[in-house]
């Protein structure tokens, strides 16, 4: 390609400060050069009828999980950039049952290798999924176990809003199967989730809360820093709020991320909403948010996840970004099965027609190579990654172990590494965590192409 970057190019800044100074703040600066690859060729692999028994036994040792995409809103929130369809009356009995045929003619073309692979996770993803009614989502659950072999240890997550997610969902959906449940708070400032198209108070997100984890599965929340009008000590007090006054299990820490002309990025510019904190207050908040959560007793076991018990796995998120094999159900959803990624169809009637036709109702099937490259570093980093630390030098590809031990060196003087206890690989302070996104993508780039110096 022509270009061929200096080990320095890939260095952080040194500076008192790591959490705000080690790199610029805008995080995508280039293109990453581990995805500047050819696109993939065009698919002439058949339907899934016709491939899908030999993808499904392609990687029998790895993980599998099924994705069920739910993709209904009650109403549009500000700082999402999901939204598909509104939630209407009446709509989950159709799309419930839509659901079930798909996912019965699924396992009808893996009829003959279901039963040779454990699903580890279920995840029903959105959109809300907790809008589904009651009895259409618990039966939904209840196929999914009727036609896959679930394993007794699966993790299955219903995502969902406060509003809406009673605990009779709860406990019904716990009775079919689901062990989990993962709710969009964002914040539990009134007057903040006011702001951003949320419609439950403080005082019912923890009403809701403590009700779902009475019905035995483990809870968790989505909690974000950065968001339009907020500031640390608004940010300290969610945390002070959800530790001391529900049961919740554990909690995603999320930067927002505003979209360029999303609903959140216009009512902005026009002044209807406040300005986002600046880089470095984002950065603030989420130092002060991570020191918090340890003095209040959480468990910082993968990058973005924090637990209370060990019954907390984040497991479909973990498995997620390792290239596990995915099976998708529902309108616009995604997977994967081996070297193949598969997406069903976005738009609602299309997605309909298919699967009323008896079809696999995709509209991408596309090679998606796994990154077995260079030694398997990419995969090497991810499971790294997941435990809080770097790979160890000797799961580097061979001829880039000089140059990483360099560059390792550096991000530790910058001060985003620190020796591991148990001496295998480096670890990430609390500056390396808020980069770590970047620090990946510096690692896929650094092993992609050949570095001077």
């Amino acid at each position: 390609m022509g270009f061929k970057p200096e080990i320095s190019d890939f260095y952080a800044r040194l500076s008192s400060d790591p959490l705000t100074m080690a790199f610029a703040e805008e995080k995508k600066a280039m293109p990453s050069l581990a995805r500047m690859q050819r696109q993939p060729p065009e698919w002439k692999g058949g339907s899934f009828a016709e491939f899908g028994p030999e993808a499904f036994m392609a990687r029998p040792e790895r993980p599998l999980a099924l994705y069920v995409h739910v993709p209904f809103c009650h109403h549009h929130c500000t700082f999402c950039p999901f939204y598909i369809n509104q939630t209407k009356k009446d709509f989950s009995k159709e799309y419930a049952s839509l659901l079930l045929k798909e996912i019965v003619d699924t396992a009808h073309v893996l009829r003959e290798v279901v039963d040779k692979r454990s699903v580890d996770a279920i995840y029903f993803g959105g959109g809300t999924p907790s809008d589904l009614d009651r009895d259409d989502m618990a039966a939904v659950i209840r196929a999914l176990h009727d036609c896959f072999r679930i394993s007794p240890e699966a993790e299955v997550t219903v995502e969902g809003r406060t509003t809406g997610f009673t605990a009779e969902k709860g406990k019904a959906w716990v009775e079919a199967g689901a062990n989990r449940f993962s709710l969009g708070v964002q914040s539990a400032n009134t007057a903040l989730r006011k702001k951003l198209g949320r419609i439950s108070s403080r005082e019912e997100v923890g009403e809701t809360l403590n009700g779902l984890c009475e019905s035995g599965a483990s809870v968790v929340i989505d909690l974000m820093y950065g968001l339009p009008g907020q500031d640390i000590p608004m940010l300290l007090d969610d945390i002070r709020y959800i530790s001391e006054e529900t049961d919740i299990a554990g909690l995603d820490l999320y930067e927002l991320r505003c979209f360029p002309d999303s609903p959140l990025d216009k009512a902005i510019q026009r002044g209807k909403m406040p300005m986002l904190p600046e880089f470095h207050e984002k950065a603030r908040m989420f130092g002060a948010a991570y020191a918090r959560l340890y003095d209040y007793g959480f468990e910082h076991f993968s990058p973005k996840h924090w637990r209370r018990n060990r019954r907390e796995r984040s497991l479909y998120n973990r498995l997620a970004g390792r290239q596990t094999d995915m099976i998708p159900f529902g309108s616009a959803a995604g997977g994967r099965l081996g070297t193949i990624g598969l997406g069903t169809a976005r738009d609602i009637a299309s997605y309909t027609e298919m699967v009323e036709r008896g079809e696999k109702p995709l509209s991408r099937i596309a090679f998606s190579p796994l990154s077995v490259d260079r030694g398997g570093f990419s995969h090497e980093l991810d499971i790294a990654m997941e435990s809080l630390r770097l790979p160890d030098i000797g799961k580097w590809p061979v001829s880039y172990r000089e140059s990483g031990k360099k560059l390792l060196a550096q991000w530790k003087e910058a001060g985003l590494l620190a020796d591991s206890s148990d001496g295998k690989g480096m670890s990430l302070t609390c500056a390396g965590f808020f980069w770590s996104d970047r620090l990946k993508k510096l690692l896929a780039d650094f092993v992609a192409v050949p570095v001077a110096g």
